[in-house]
C-alpha cells in the first residue's frame, strides 16, 4: 500500500488511490444492482412471471442502493477529505436511485387494467345440452 504526504507535517495514514478502483467498483456494483429488475420487468412484459414478482425485485433492489447510496455518497466525501481528490460519481448515484423512482411509481400510481400486462389464467366453461 502506497502512502502519499501532500502536506509537510501531515500524518502518514493517506491511501494513495492510484487506479481510481473505488469509483470503478461503485460503478460496477449500481449497474449489477440494475440488472435482477430489468430481468423480472421482461418476464413480467412477455407474462412469464406475476406483477408481485417485480414489486418484490425493486423492494430487494432498493434496500441494496441504500446501501450503494450511503457508500457513493462516503466515497465522494472522503476522497475530497482525505486523498485530495474529486471522485465524478454524481451521475452514477443518480442512477442508483433509478429503483427508487420505479418502485415509487408502481407503488403509488393507480395504473388503470387496460394498461397493465394481464396474467392468463385458465377458465373453465360449462356447457349444457338439452
Amino acid at each position: 500500500m502506497l502512502c502519499s504526504k501532500p502536506f509537510p507535517g501531515q500524518t502518514d495514514h493517506i491511501f494513495k488511490d492510484k487506479f481510481n478502483k473505488w469509483p470503478k467498483l461503485f460503478r460496477a456494483f449500481v449497474l449489477l444492482s440494475l440488472l435482477p429488475p430489468a430481468l423480472v420487468m421482461l418476464l413480467v412484459s412477455q407474462q412469464l412471471a406475476p406483477l408481485n414478482a417485480l414489486i418484490d425485485t425493486f423492494t430487494l433492489t432498493c434496500g441494496f442502493n441504500i446501501m450503494l447510496i450511503v457508500w457513493g455518497v462516503l466515497l465522494k466525501v472522503r476522497a475530497r477529505k482525505y486523498w485530495y481528490r474529486n471522485y465524478h460519481i454524481g451521475k452514477t448515484l443518480v442512477l442508483a436511485c433509478l429503483p427508487f423512482i420505479a418502485s415509487a411509481y408502481i407503488a403509488l400510481s393507480d395504473i388503470p387494467d387496460n394498461r397493465v400486462v394481464q396474467q392468463e389464467r385458465s377458465q373453465a366453461i360449462e356447457v349444457a345440452i338439452n
